[in-house]
């Protein structure tokens, strides 16, 4: 009987698995045909990003007796900086500075669309770019909580002083290369330090959504990696990948199923 028993269990934990990868291959199919319907919004008249929205149960995307969590992974829009032509040292160190100060070209319409009454917990980076991204996204009225939890890795060009004018992207992909190989540490964070934070980011988002069934971050491309990583190692899925460009907008879900449910039962 014990063995019949523990035999039961398992075959009963293989199929609610069978049957989340099922509901879990449902929404990427239901995000992806949103995005192909969806229209571009623009700055300037140069598409920028696809509109988009959580997908809401009454969709019918979850069987009776399961719970839907969503957590959407934003990137910040494209700040307001020259990056065009050849910088010097300083002049890099300088945009590297203003990086974390300017806002946002803003588009000509939100791209991420919540509904009056929509219930979201948002959370945004204290970094001005990010802050200005949430701003446009949402206005003024919703509640945004900044935190510097969510701020972006941080990087430094160092004491370096190469007398050459270069593309912007060497001073800052060197910068970063040299910061993930543990040089040019001093006055900001190390590699090791920066992933517990995203990882602590992560848990914070997810114990966050045992209250709220749609949670949105605007923050950073290389902290938005890192809590996208964490959180699929707390059982998070891969819904949408919005990629990582500017506005890039990632969501992951989670299915629960409530006391009494049958997810089991799904066809």
């Amino acid at each position: 009987m014990k063995y019949l028993n523990i035999f039961l269990i398992v075959l009963i934990g293989i199929s609610m698995s069978g049957c989340q990868e099922k509901l879990l291959a449902v929404l990427e199919e239901k995000y992806e045909a949103l995005n192909e319907q969806a229209e571009y919004v623009s700055v300037e008249g140069v598409p920028v990003a696809k509109k988009m929205r959580f997908l809401e149960l009454s969709e019918e995307v979850m069987p009776e007796g399961a719970e839907l969590k969503q957590i959407a992974l934003i990137r910040h829009g494209e700040p307001d900086l020259n990056k065009i032509g050849r910088f010097n040292y300083k002049e890099a160190k300088q945009y590297i500075k203003d990086y974390d100060s300017v806002g946002i070209l803003i588009p000509d319409e939100p791209f991420f669309e919540l509904e009056e009454e929509e219930e979201v917990l948002i959370f945004v980076s204290n970094l001005n770019r990010a802050i200005s991204t949430a701003k446009y996204l949402f206005g003024t009225e919703r509640d945004i909580t900044q935190s510097a939890e969510f701020r972006e890795f941080e990087r430094s060009l160092g004491d370096r002083r190469i007398k050459m004018d270069l593309p912007l992207r060497y001073w800052t992909i060197t910068a970063r290369i040299e910061w993930l190989l543990g040089f040019n540490e001093e006055g900001i964070e190390s590699f090791e330090e920066a992933r517990e934070r995203a990882m602590a980011g992560a848990i914070k988002l997810a114990t966050h959504s045992e209250r709220h069934d749609k949670v949105v971050l605007v923050a950073h491309g290389f902290l938005n990696r890192y809590i996208k990583k964490y959180l699929k190692d707390l059982g998070w899925e891969v819904v949408r990948d919005g990629g990582r460009d500017y506005l890039g907008a990632t969501i992951l879900a989670k299915i629960d199923e409530e006391e009494g449910g049958s997810i089991a039962q799904m066809d």
